[in-house]
C-alpha cells in the first residue's frame, strides 16, 4: 500500500508516522511539495517536485505521480489544495485512488470562514461572532454592539496568515476598500483549544477526539499544548461532526470564554498540533491504512490521558 501526501511543507514529524507505519504493511510514503527545499520532502520513502497547485498542469502531474508509485491513497495537508483534490476525488476513484478528503461541499464550507460562522450560527452551534460587511462594523461599533478591539482576516486564509489587531476606527478602515475579502470579529479574550478528530472514512463515525488546550502557537501551528478532557466540549463537537458530515482527520478550533466554547475554525484536515494526540494513542494514520484496507475503525474517544503537554522545538537539515 502506498500513500501520496500533497503540500507536505515543514510537517517531518507527519511524514515519519505515516512512514513507520506503512513499513509494516509493506508500504511506502510518497511526498510532493512545489519547494524543492520543503523539508518533509527528504523524509519520506521518495519524493517528486510539482507545480504549484494553482498551475493548469498541477492535477496532471499528481495523476502521473499516482501511475508511477501506485498509489492507493491521496490527501493534502494545505487547506487551498482540499478542494481542488474534493473536485477529482470521482476521476481518481475511477484509476483506484482514494482521495481521502471530506466532500466538495464541506471542504468549500470550512475555507470560507464567513459561511463557516453562518453554517453553526444555522445549527445552534456556538459561533465568532462573524462580520463581512466592514460598514456593518462600523455601524455596530458605533451602536455600541460591538467594540474594540476587533481581529481582521482574510475570508479565505489558512496558517494564521494576514491576521490583523485592530483597536481605533483609523485602522479598520485601512481594510474597507482593499481588494482582498475581509472578515472582522471580536477580539475573543479566552483559552484556546483545539480539537483532533477522526471521522471513518467507510462507517462515517466519528472514532476518534482528542482535545487540546493551546499554550503558545506560531504561524498558525500549535507549539505547546496541554491533553485536556471536558465533556461538554467533547458533545459540542459531536454536535458539529454530525450536521457538518466531514471524513477523515479533521481540526477544530475553538474559544473557552467564561460563558462556554465558541467554534472558531474547522478545518478538514491534519492540523498541526495532531502530533500531540498521535503520541497520546490517537492514531488517525493507522485509521486511514486500516480504511485503505477495508476495514472500519473501532472508537477510540477517551483513550489518553489528561495533562500531558506537547513541546514543539527546531531541527534542520542539509542538502
Amino acid at each position: 500500500m502506498n500513500i501520496l501526501i500533497c503540500s507536505v511543507g515543514r510537517r517531518v514529524k507527519l511524514i515519519e508516522y505515516f512512514k513507520n507505519e506503512l513499513m509494516l504493511v509493506g508500504g511506502k510514503i510518497v511526498a510532493v511539495d512545489c519547494d524543492p527545499t520543503a523539508p518533509a520532502l527528504y523524509h519520506a520513502d521518495c519524493f517528486e517536485v510539482v507545480p504549484r497547485i494553482d498551475h493548469p498542469d498541477y492535477i496532471h502531474e499528481i495523476k502521473e505521480i499516482c501511475k508511477k508509485h501506485r498509489i492507493d491513497g491521496i490527501l493534502s495537508l494545505i487547506d487551498p489544495e482540499l478542494s481542488l483534490l474534493a473536485s477529482v476525488k470521482a476521476e481518481l476513484a475511477q484509476e483506484g485512488v482514494n482521495v481521502i478528503v471530506s466532500g466538495q461541499t464541506v471542504v468549500d464550507l470550512c475555507y470560507d470562514k464567513y459561511e463557516t460562522a453562518k453554517f453553526l450560527q444555522e445549527h445552534n452551534l456556538p459561533a465568532v461572532p462573524t462580520y463581512v460587511d466592514i460598514n456593518e462594523v462600523i455601524t455596530d461599533i458605533n451602536e455600541g454592539r460591538l467594540k474594540f478591539p476587533l481581529i481582521v482576516k482574510p475570508r479565505f486564509g489558512s496558517a494564521s496568515i494576514g491576521i490583523h489587531k485592530v483597536t481605533a476606527l483609523r485602522e479598520l478602515k485601512v481594510f474597507q476598500n482593499d481588494e482582498q475579502v475581509w472578515i472582522v470579529q471580536p477580539f475573543i479574550n479566552g483559552e484556546e483549544i483545539g480539537c483532533d478528530c477522526y471521522v471513518d472514512l467507510l462507517s462515517e463515525q466519528t472514532t476518534n477526539i482528542f482535545m487540546k488546550k493551546k499554550i503558545r502557537m506560531r504561524a498558525g501551528e500549535t507549539d505547546k499544548s496541554i491533553a485536556i478532557k471536558d465533556s461538554s466540549l467533547k458533545m459540542m463537537i459531536e454536535r458539529l461532526i454530525a450536521v457538518l458530515k466531514p471524513l477523515g482527520p479533521i481540526d477544530i478550533d475553538c474559544f473557552k470564554t467564561e460563558s462556554g466554547y465558541n467554534i472558531s475554525e474547522i478545518n478538514p484536515r491534519f492540523g498541526g498540533g495532531y502530533l500531540h494526540a498521535h503520541e497520546m494513542g490517537q492514531n488517525f494514520v493507522k485509521n486511514i491504512i486500516r480504511n485503505l484496507k477495508g476495514e472500519q475503525n473501532e472508537k477510540n474517544h477517551e483513550d489518553y490521558k489528561e495533562g500531558s503537554t506537547l513541546i514543539k522545538f527546531d531541527h534542520f537539515i542539509v542538502i
